[in-house]
């Protein structure tokens, strides 16, 4: 009897432990995870513009041409203007031009003129890449090229006028010549240099790395005596 007794124990304990294992985690429904949409670029702006040599009521447009790279002398000044023909005649003088001309494209844009420099330096090895945007920028390599910055556009009708300063720089400011110097250190610089002109009204016409990539743009080429420029 005490046998049986403890037979009927085990099959109880054997029985419990058997019971099936009951999930009692509730299903979590997670959110469906969409890909992040990207918004292609897609620029708009098709003003032209060139960089151009002034004489007299005359613009001839720049492709290349070649300097002696002396420190503190002129590389040039090169005027700006929104066309892409070769060659210009103007009826009114180069402020009032401008003016007319490119409030054709700006209209109610906030459009704006920019300047990118391209050019190599033996001493690094780094191929150099700056855009200027306003007259702080100027600052950027110094050391190589002396940058100044004119506005027709603002002092139309004025015999004569200095290059902005950054505390004259505002919203209504348009670049209409940038004019080049060669600095102290322009013996390291070993390539020609690129001078672009273009038009841009968002940060979004450029780059990750800053770099310009509209529609309005114009590339000229500044050979330095005495170095390549292929």
């Amino acid at each position: 009897m005490k046998k049986l007794f403890l037979l009927l124990i085990c099959v109880i304990l054997i029985s419990g432990c058997a019971k099936e294992e009951v999930n009692t985690k509730e299903k979590v429904k997670r959110p469906e995870v969409k890909p992040e949409e990207v918004t292609k670029y897609e620029d708009k702006n098709n003003t032209p513009i060139g960089l151009y040599s002034l004489n007299g009521n005359t613009l001839t447009k720049y492709t290349t041409v070649t300097k002696k790279a002396v420190i503190e002398e002129d590389l040039g000044v090169f005027q700006v203007y929104p066309s892409n023909e070769d060659k210009i005649t103007l009826n009114k003088g180069f402020g009032e031009s401008y003016y007319d001309t490119f409030n054709n494209y700006k209209k109610d844009t906030n459009l704006k003129v920019g300047f990118n420099l391209k050019f190599h330096l033996s001493s690094t090895g780094e191929d150099v890449s700056y855009n200027i945007l306003s007259p702080n920028d100027c600052m950027n390599r110094w050391e190589h090229f002396m940058n100044y910055l004119y506005d027709d556009y603002a002092n139309r009708g004025k015999g004569f006028y200095s290059h902005i300063e950054n505390n004259e720089y505002n919203s209504n400011t348009l670049f209409t010549a940038i004019k080049i110097q060669s600095s102290y250190q322009v013996g390291e610089v070993d390539s020609k240099i690129l001078l672009t002109v273009f038009t841009y009204d968002t940060e979004d016409d450029f780059d990750e790395n800053k770099e310009y990539r509209g529609n309005s743009k114009y590339t000229m080429t500044i050979c330095l005596e005495g170095r390549k420029c292929e």
